[in-house]
């Protein structure tokens, strides 16, 4: 059971940002692999963000496994990523009873290799993935009030493009929605909002609704500038 990938070390930079650090979910402490006989899926996911990438892989056998952040370590620096493309084969060693209930993973190029646990029974556990995003996907955009993001979150997308200068496609089917993130036609990403709770009663400085920022905005923007200003155009 083998397939072969041109950009691994991409895959893995993709997803690597939203690995969790719970340490009371050890199925989500790593990236999720997925044969299905014609693709590569591979997944991470904190529950805050959930990225999903997928690649044409040919497999004779379905399967699945989990590489853990030491793993991931490892394939880092024995096959570090590449602006070239590089043949990387995955060949996949299904448990085997009491004496291999995990299975093995080998992951090679022809001349070095590494050989870790596919960590069959915790990838069982993996969360369904596929709904998740789908119905994300067949959501239309409806975003018509404020939502709130957590920035540090918004920034793992930056590994998400795979070529140079790829944008994003964004939406949300509503405030509370997760947003959808999309990078070409090989990734997919949700991220969730921020639960805010500002009542209207409360003072301006204390809601972050469109209404308080342009009370507190409003006047600064639409007084005379006090020193010249250059007026840029839009790229």
């Amino acid at each position: 059971m083998s397939l072969t990938l041109t950009d691994l070390p991409t895959v893995v930079s993709q997803l690597t940002p939203h690995i969790s650090t719970d340490e009371t979910l050890p199925v989500l402490h790593g990236i999720y692999l997925e044969a299905t006989g014609t693709h590569l899926f591979a997944c991470a996911t904190d529950r805050y963000t959930f990225a999903l990438t997928r690649r044409e892989a040919t497999d004779t056998a379905t399967w699945q496994a989990i590489l853990s952040r030491s793993d991931l370590a490892a394939l880092r620096a024995l096959f570090p990523t590449r602006r070239r493309p590089a043949d990387l084969t995955l060949t996949y060693e299904a448990p085997a009873g009491d004496s291999d209930p995990d299975g093995h993973l080998t992951i090679g190029d022809g001349h070095r290799a590494l050989r870790v646990s596919a960590n069959a029974p915790l990838a069982s556990l993996f969360p369904k993935w596929r709904p998740l995003f789908a119905g994300a996907l067949a959501a239309e955009p409806q975003l018509t009030d404020e939502a709130h993001l957590n920035a540090a979150y918004l920034a793992r997308w930056a590994k998400a493009p795979s070529e140079r200068y790829e944008p994003l496609t964004v939406w949300s089917a509503g405030p509370g929605k997760p947003f959808l993130v999309a990078a070409g036609h090989g990734f997919l990403g949700l991220q969730m909002p921020v639960h805010r709770d500002d009542k209207p009663s409360a003072p301006t400085a204390d809601r972050q609704d469109r209404a308080a920022l342009r009370t507190t905005w409003t006047d600064t923007l639409n007084s005379p500038a006090t020193v010249p200003e250059r007026h840029l155009k839009a790229a």
